[in-house]
């Protein structure tokens, strides 16, 4: 496949160099144009369930739940202003052709893997606020692939954002199913972080984006019933679904690494990570009582882990 001529420029830019002020002033007033066709590459239909008061010369973060393909197009689409995107995903950048229609409406690129592109994609951001125009941050830093979390942890750049700008921050909470041929959007009131710390910021935010999700949860999703689920691997199945919403972009290689790339709360050690450190502990019949169910677990952990199910049967299809 023949790379995006012209995007890869910006994969090395600079939060000076990525875009001019001519550019900003240019994005501000074609945003509507490049609306439509937003709409029109959106194969679901779109329901606004509400869309906030907003003050029109002030910029905001806009911070939105992310688990399916097209809830970046539905989020853009949606917006009553000019707002860059974040976008995280190296290989659509440099093959999808789509993302011209992304840079036209603004983008800011970075690389997830790379400590000094998070920093620089920071700094771009800022100087956007700064300049008066909004963002567009997915702030689970991936589709949401977990098959009980309403909403995963954040990562900080809404409180930084907010910190460093004084930029308000919008949640936004769209949801689908693969059987629903509609696509609802939610866009709640702005929010500030006065006061607050950045673990109580986030833990704020998260539980407004998930308090967002379950109600659209309640209101769509439908009824599940036990007799559906029996003699399936539910989990398994889950996970067939979550690689086919990934398969709907084209993919030049295997890129999971940075696609499924999780926050790690330093500050919170997951039952899963002191499971996988057991792998090296023999089991005696002094502690097969009580180590043979942690390590039975860890089989299971590796069974359903995404990263490893999609690695390894992304291909076959």
């Amino acid at each position: 496949m023949i790379k995006n001529i012209g995007l890869i420029n910006i994969m090395n830019s600079t939060s000076e160099s990525f875009v001019t002020e001519t550019g900003l002033k240019i994005r501000k007033k074609a945003f509507k144009i490049l609306q439509g066709p937003l709409k029109l590459a959106t194969k679901k239909a779109m329901i606004l369930e509400n869309y906030p008061s907003l003050e029109s010369n002030e910029p905001y973060i806009f911070a939105s739940t992310h688990s399916f393909s097209e809830d970046i197009n539905v989020a853009l689409a949606n917006l009553d202003r000019n707002a860059f995107l974040l976008l995280g995903s190296t290989n659509q950048v440099e093959y999808n052709r789509g993302v011209y229609c992304a840079w036209l409406n603004g983008l800011v690129y970075v690389n997830r893997l790379d400590p000094k592109s998070r920093k620089e994609s920071m700094q771009k951001m800022i100087r956007l606020l700064n300049s008066g125009t909004s963002v567009l941050i997915f702030p689970e830093g991936q589709y949401n692939n977990t098959p009980n979390l309403l909403c995963q942890k954040l990562f900080a750049s809404p409180y930084t954002l907010n910190q460093t700008t004084g930029a308000k921050v919008v949640p936004v909470s769209s949801y689908t199913l693969p059987e629903l041929d509609t696509i609802y959007i939610n866009y709640g009131n702005p929010i500030n972080f006065n006061n607050m710390t950045k673990k109580e910021a986030l833990t704020y935010l998260r539980d407004i984006l998930a308090t967002m999700q379950y109600e659209q949860i309640e209101k769509y999703g439908g009824v599940l019933s036990r007799a559906s689920l029996e003699g399936k691997d539910f989990l398994l199945e889950f996970l067939e679904q979550r690689m086919q919403e990934y398969l709907k972009e084209r993919w030049t290689k295997d890129v999971w690494d940075e696609e499924i790339f999780d926050f790690i709360d330093k500050d919170v050690t997951e039952a899963k990570t002191v499971r996988e450190s057991l792998a090296n502990v023999a089991i005696t019949k002094n502690n097969a009582q009580l180590i043979a169910p942690v390590l039975t677990k860890r089989l299971e952990d590796q069974k359903y882990d995404f990263k490893t199910y999609i690695k390894t049967n992304w291909r076959r299809r």
